[in-house]
């Protein structure tokens, strides 16, 4: 399978290769023996892959992370499919190629032969699992809790502080609801939340989704 896209989140799980070309600023979760990234920017992988990832021509400011989202037939999936959930080479990129001479927004002049950029890994305090609703679901089926390919201790430290943060949230969120306020102080209210999440979005550059969003 392969994707060309910008500004968009895509997940997929295949049996064999995954091969990403041209994207901008997109971020991709993807199950698959093998993944190829060619000539991408600014995008991030959530990669579940029992192989190197392969990065070949001219990638900027690319990053990697562990595969990060689960549902009731995962499992099953990535057993039907072939892949591996307990091998996971999601940080091992394996880079070939050299950047296009001619380029010379990333290609210095009078610099020949500079290998192609590899990518990084994501910051463990930017991850985030990605929910998949569940909205034709088998209310009895056992729901499957966590994610089939293991977190690197890191990252499992910091999903662990976010899991409590979340909590904490909810004791606001509930601690909101029980006071006794006027219909004015509610709007105030209202309206300083408001502005205080549009300041973390823009500050954490998730703005950028909410644009995608409104394109869509």
């Amino acid at each position: 399978m392969t994707y060309l896209a910008k500004s968009c989140t895509r997940s997929c799980m295949i049996n064999n290769v995954v091969k990403v070309e041209h994207c901008e600023r997109v971020h991709i979760i993807a199950a698959s023996k093998r993944i190829c990234i060619a000539n991408c920017r600014e995008c991030i992988f959530y990669l579940g892959v029992n192989h190197q990832p392969l990065v070949l021509g001219d990638n900027h400011n690319l990053q990697v992370a562990p595969f990060n989202t689960c549902y009731p037939q995962l499992r099953d999936h990535l057993m039907q499919v072939g892949v591996d959930p307990s091998v996971n080479k999601w940080d091992q990129p394996f880079v070939l190629g050299v950047v296009d001479p001619h380029d010379s927004l990333s290609h210095p002049a009078g610099v020949s032969d500079v290998k192609a950029e590899s990518a990084t890994c994501l910051d463990p305090d930017l991850f985030t699992n990605f929910l998949i609703p569940s909205w034709f679901g088998d209310e009895t089926q056992e729901p499957t809790n966590c994610n089939p390919f293991p977190l690197p201790e890191t990252y499992g430290t910091f999903q662990s502080k976010k899991i409590y943060s979340h909590s904490a949230l909810e004791d606001i969120q509930k601690t909101i609801r029980e006071l006794q306020l006027d219909e004015n102080r509610k709007r105030d209210l209202a309206t300083a939340l408001h502005a205080q999440f549009k300041d973390w979005l823009y500050a954490s550059g998730n703005i950028r989704q909410q644009y995608c969003l409104q394109g869509d």
